[in-house]
């Protein structure tokens, strides 16, 4: 995964938040997390705080076979990650889009730093991690 500074670098303060959200709902530590939305994000901390606790509760460890399995339930095709895609602790969240959604939201989300959009067979096909964290709401 890479680290805070990398996503800092290359997204500013905006990486450094997702980066700081994303620890922070795999760890369960939100003092970091809290502080930084307060002080660079103040007039949507409140709101970005408290989503950011609702998917923490939420959140599910899946191994690969689990994420197919609820990939293929669900009917899901497209992820969202928080972070780069491939990354191991991503947090991906599943979606069911119109075809005509998907022609123009899929293509380049491999190439994305942060909120990559990406069909779930790319993540499937070119990642192998031990776990996967995962959202399981769908959205339609």
């Amino acid at each position: 995964m890479k680290t805070l500074q990398q996503y800092f670098n290359e997204v500013g303060e905006y990486g450094r938040k997702l980066y700081l959200r994303n620890e922070a709902i795999r760890t369960g530590s939100w003092e970091l997390y809290e502080a930084t939305v307060r002080k660079e994000f103040p007039d949507v901390a409140d709101e970005e705080i408290k989503e950011a606790k609702e998917a923490g509760e939420r959140v599910v460890l899946m191994t690969k076979d689990k994420l197919r399995e609820w990939i293929t339930k669900n009917k899901v095709n497209m992820i969202t990650s928080d972070l780069y895609v491939l990354d191991e602790g991503t947090i991906l969240e599943g979606s069911v889009e119109s075809a005509e959604t998907l022609k123009y939201v899929l293509g380049d989300g491999l190439e994305d730093i942060v909120e990559c959009h990406v069909s779930p067979m790319d993540v499937l096909n070119l990642t192998d991690h031990k776990i996967y964290w995962v959202d399981p709401i769908v959205k339609a």
